[in-house]
């Protein structure tokens, strides 16, 4: 066969339609900003799944600002699946918050939990805020405006009644933490890493820093207007400042992996499959430490709503868990 011949023919064999490629179904991942923990971390799973699949699905990660970002390009049909915070998930569910004014994103599919991430509150050591209800009066930085933790302390100030009583800025999360160590800002709200901010680790290593933990009563008043959030201990000798050695209280969110109700059943059961085999998934978890915990934890999207995949009810069934009721359809 000449070479002219043979590169025809690989050129009939990839073209869209023909035998060779008729079965492979093809989708996108939404995953996270160049070098960032969901970008390695969905990478090596759309290549693990790849490997697996190749003549069934090709997957292709596609790089993102995150959660926000996700959910909006998964609205608009560009993503099929992807991962985001669940304050987020709800914002896009019901068109509120980042999504005010835009139709209620009801084709919004649950697959699995992916793990928990702290909103973290900072404070210099010698501060005298001591709970959230001593923000009055007080600059408090929410990190980059449009961001899901924004619309998070936004609605805890209103259930603190603190909306005008907060003075509150915007910078990004270094910009913050140095505006924190220089006296220029009282608060640094920032999501952490999984428990305190990269940015704020930083800092506490020149001055003593304090994490604000909410009171009993604060989370009676938070919790009806965020049920999606819940408080949980900072283990100990895990984040830095004062009582290191002991459990600090903190809200924290989940990260769950979403999907377009359209995506086949077959495509999420596979996935679920490969991803939650136990040899696959200590290899993943090497490349980027999220999949050690992700699981079927959906005790925090019922709250809001928001269904499972029925490939994922198919899996999950399987294995023997006890699904909420009012997340399956």
């Amino acid at each position: 066969m000449t070479i002219v011949m043979a590169l025809c023919l690989g050129m009939l064999l990839t073209l869209p339609g023909t035998a060779a490629t008729a079965e492979v179904k093809k989708y996108v991942i939404g995953s996270g900003a160049m070098g960032g923990a969901w970008r390695v971390g969905l990478g090596a799973c759309a290549q693990l799944l790849n490997e697996q699949f190749k003549d069934k699905y090709f997957f292709t990660t596609a790089a993102s600002g995150g959660s926000v970002e996700n959910l909006r390009r998964i609205m608009a049909g560009e993503y099929h699946t992807c991962w985001a915070f669940i304050n987020n998930m709800d914002e896009a569910w019901n068109g509120v918050g980042v999504f005010e004014g835009q139709k209620p994103f009801k084709e919004m599919r649950v697959v699995e939990k992916v793990t928990d991430q702290a909103c973290s509150v900072a404070v210099l050591a010698k501060s005298p805020i001591k709970s959230f209800r001593d923000f009055s009066g007080k600059k408090v930085n929410l990190g980059p405006a449009g961001t899901g933790l924004v619309f998070i302390f936004r609605t805890m100030f209103k259930a603190l009644d603190l909306t005008d009583k907060v003075k509150v800025s915007y910078l990004n999360h270094d910009g913050a933490a140095q505006a924190l160590k220089d006296g220029q800002i009282d608060v640094v709200v920032s999501p952490g890493g999984p428990y305190v901010s990269p940015a704020v680790v930083e800092i506490s290593r020149s001055v003593p820093i304090r994490i604000v933990e909410p009171t009993i009563e604060e989370e009676k008043k938070i919790e009806p207007l965020l049920p999606y959030l819940k408080v949980s201990p900072i283990p100990a000798n895990k984040a830095p400042g004062e009582n290191a050695d002991k459990s600090r209280k903190a809200y924290f969110y989940s990260t769950y992996w979403i999907a377009l109700a359209s995506m086949p059943d077959e495509v999420i059961y596979d996935i679920l499959n490969t991803t939650q085999d136990p040899k696959n998934k200590e290899v993943l978890n090497k490349v980027i430490n999220l999949w050690e915990d992700a699981g079927p934890d959906f005790s925090v999207v019922a709250k809001i709503g928001v269904p499972l995949h029925s490939g994922a009810v198919k899996f999950w069934k399987e294995k023997g868990v006890k699904l909420p009721p009012e997340i399956i359809k």
